[in-house]
């Protein structure tokens, strides 16, 4: 009885549990770079910030050209520079993620075994 319950327990740890692991750091993943919108961030990086510019006029002024050039073209680089700060810390996060994702396999991995061992030096250490 105890040798089917221990197959059916490493089956499942290594089988049946690996896979759904593998489901939860994917949505991890996903929500991940969904949060941060990194796709759209990367789409619109030359957009200008919150879609702050401004309107030229009907006539020819050299004020109003230069206001709006230098408008629009400061709204583009605050942008760029906030997107590529959004950016980085959406890539920070994934690689901190998926340095979780490898650490948490390995212990996957090693926690029967771990769990012997333990169980092995605590009775010898009860016992001497």
């Amino acid at each position: 009885m105890l040798l089917a319950v221990l197959h059916h327990y490493v089956f499942w740890h290594y089988t049946t549990a690996f896979g759904e692991i593998f489901h939860v750091w994917k949505n991890l993943i996903w929500f991940t770079i969904n949060f941060f919108s990194i796709p759209q961030m990367l789409r619109s990086y030359f957009s200008p910030w919150k879609r702050m510019t401004e309107n030229r006029g009907n006539t020819f002024n050299f004020e109003d050209l230069a206001g709006f050039i230098i408008i629009n073209l400061i709204s583009r680089i605050i942008g760029m520079i906030l997107r590529t700060i959004v950016i980085f810390l959406g890539t920070l996060a994934l690689v901190f993620l998926i340095t979780a994702i490898i650490v948490t396999y390995i212990f996957w991995l090693c926690a029967p075994l771990l769990l012997i061992a333990c169980l092995y030096f605590g009775l010898i250490l009860i016992f001497s």
